[in-house]
């Protein structure tokens, strides 16, 4: 099955029994990114280190800006400073209680960017 990411249209009238057409005119369909979240380890213990790997898909022709990433930390876990990650480069998101926060500046039309970051497991149900 084909994405339809654009909607090409031409009109045309009839005159003197002659079809003219008009100039082409596109529109590129803004269509939601996919999100999947994944981590290393199933299973973990008190002191383990998971990494989490969050990859975002642009299914659009289109350039997204400023996409907004909220991701909350669960409880039993705590945020490994310096760990966040957006396309390997080192970011710094915003840390707000136990919710990580970052603006993704660009991602390009049917491009991918993946954010990783750690968490160290303090205790309880993860």
């Amino acid at each position: 099955m084909a994405v339809i990411n654009k909607l090409d249209n031409i009109a045309s009238i009839l005159f003197e029994g002659d079809t003219v057409n008009s100039n082409p005119v596109e529109t590129i369909l803004s269509l939601a990114p996919t999100i999947v979240k994944a981590v290393d380890k199933l299973t973990a213990s008190i002191g383990d280190i998971l990494t989490y790997t969050i990859t975002i898909t642009s299914v659009s022709l289109g350039t997204i800006t400023n996409l907004p990433f909220t991701d909350v930390i669960p409880a039993g876990a705590t945020y490994v400073a310096n760990s966040f990650t957006v396309n390997t480069t080192p970011e710094t998101p915003t840390l707000a209680g136990n919710t990580l926060t970052y603006t993704i500046p660009t991602i390009i039309g049917l491009a991918v960017a993946t954010i990783q970051f750690q968490v160290e497991v303090i205790g309880g149900n993860i």
